[in-house]
């Protein structure tokens, strides 16, 4: 799949706005599950996991690396994305950070 930050943005908004699932669904895939590594729920994730309370995903495929997240407490939505080969959880943390200063 291929996207850019503002339709991401805009898909992330609607899903966590319950325009594309069921309130009970969205509860169902936001209930996350102890992990080894990340809390988890079917589909969704926190990737602001550790410093803001938020449903998301991540993805990264040869090259290419993405990072999004509805902050649901603060109701901001993130994403990120780069082309280049970078730890993602270090790219998103500083935005979220300075979203949530604001």
């Amino acid at each position: 799949m291929a996207s850019d930050s503002v339709s991401l943005a805009r898909w992330w908004r609607a899903l966590c706005a319950g325009e594309i699932v069921s309130e009970a669904s969205l509860t169902e895939m936001s209930t996350f599950y102890d992990n080894v590594d990340i809390d988890y729920g079917l589909g969704l994730m926190n990737p602001a996991d550790g410093y803001a309370q938020g449903v998301g995903h991540m993805g990264a495929n040869f090259g290419y690396n993405s990072w999004a997240a509805c902050l649901t407490e603060d109701h901001l939505i993130v994403v990120v994305l780069t082309n280049f080969d970078a730890d993602i959880w270090d790219l998103g943390r500083p935005l979220v950070t300075a979203a949530l200063s604001e």
